[in-house]
């Protein structure tokens, strides 16, 4: 068979671990600002500043996690893409059958990220399956307390599933612009009731954490499938006989 550069394979993948770790990096970054902006409003820039306190289950220790593996496969990503992009140089790839320059190095990271993916990706998806946020009380708190708290409960739980900042101001009379408003199971009055609504979803029902685990496994599954075709690349090209033999020189005649 007719030599082919290896890295023809090999390149397309890391490109996609590149990109996975990217979107991950987005979207667990944005968790982790997003709580800790609303938990700021909360406490700075709202109508009841110490009514409640919001308890995240320590989500964002886990996004921090999933963000720092995230960073560390971004860089390493960027390493193995220009040693790959090296093999171009004088058909180094098609010669070696190896996928990227410093083949062991790439390779050993690669088994080390994967190990860190397994991890992480694992306890990300069992954390927003079996956790969710809830309210406590915070000093000022009291009950029953009137549709005012109930709304800014609703308010803070609103933002979060949307994941969005907007004011936590609360007008004191929601109906004194003619406007009827509705607040369905959220019309509570105890801190109890509106735990009990919060317990019936987990991480997992919000978007963008349900993308982050998709993403993270679509991470994993590349990691893993880059890691085999880089260790494989040079015994399978061997033995389909694809890698280009050296020139021989005049002496080799003789």
């Amino acid at each position: 068979m007719a030599p082919l550069n290896p890295l023809l394979l090999e390149l397309p993948l890391h490109l996609a671990v590149f990109g996975f770790a990217t979107a991950l990096m987005g979207l667990t970054g944005s968790h982790i600002h997003q709580l800790g902006a609303i938990v700021d409003k909360m406490q700075h820039q709202s109508s009841y500043p110490d009514f409640v306190n919001l308890d995240t289950q320590m989500i964002r220790n886990v996004d921090l996690a999933m963000l720092v593996i995230g960073c560390v496969q971004w860089v390493f990503s960027g390493f193995a893409l220009l040693m790959a992009c090296n093999q171009f140089k004088k058909r180094r790839g098609e010669y070696s059958g190896k996928g990227t320059g410093a083949w062991l190095v790439v390779g050993l990271g690669q088994l080390l990220l994967l190990g860190a993916w397994t991890g992480v990706v694992a306890a990300y998806t069992a954390y927003t399956v079996m956790k969710t946020y809830n309210f406590r009380e915070g000093s000022g708190y009291s009950e029953p307390f009137d549709s005012n708290h109930a709304i800014y409960l609703f308010q803070i739980n609103s933002y979060i599933q949307q994941q969005s900042t907007e004011s936590l101001i609360i007008g004191q009379n929601p109906g004194a612009t003619g406007i009827t408003f509705s607040l369905g199971e959220w019309d509570v009055s105890t801190l109890a009731e509106a735990n009990a609504i919060l317990n019936k979803q987990n991480y997992l029902n919000i978007f963008s954490w349900k993308a982050a685990v998709a993403v993270g496994w679509f991470e994993l599954g590349t990691t893993f499938l880059v890691t085999v075709v880089h260790f494989a690349l040079p015994f399978v090209w061997k033995r389909m006989g694809l890698i280009r033999q050296p020139k021989k020189t005049s002496q080799e005649y003789y």
